[in-house]
């Protein structure tokens, strides 16, 4: 777990919530987060995705800079989202691992 945490908060630097309502949130990216994101395969960023039913649908939008991605409000508690890109680096890594909990991904490796 410890590894999806880690990538979690070194991208959380390059996003910024645009709007965020229960079960929707649009991220704004800077540009820089494209050399970041080159690391991976755009067919595991969608597989990792895909894998967590907690979330719904996501769309890129390269145009606008941002990223919109659905969620289940239930499984997801959406002031998590908002503490995740509000908080200092260390309340960041706190709540990284509370959503990985609520997701249930203490029994992936890191």
């Amino acid at each position: 777990m410890k590894q999806y945490v880690d990538t979690a908060l070194k991208l959380r630097k390059w996003v910024v919530i645009g709007h965020h309502i229960p079960g929707r949130v649009r991220l704004k990216y800077k540009m820089g987060i494209v050399a970041h994101l080159a690391k991976y395969k755009v067919q595991d960023i969608e597989h990792a995705l895909a894998s967590i039913p907690a979330f719904k649908n996501y769309k890129l939008n390269s145009v606008t800079g941002s990223i919109l991605l659905e969620y289940d409000p239930a499984v997801i508690k959406p002031h998590l989202i908002d503490a995740l890109f509000s908080g200092t680096e260390q309340e960041a890594e706190q709540v990284c691992y509370a959503i990985a909990q609520s997701l249930n991904l203490n029994g992936v490796s890191s």
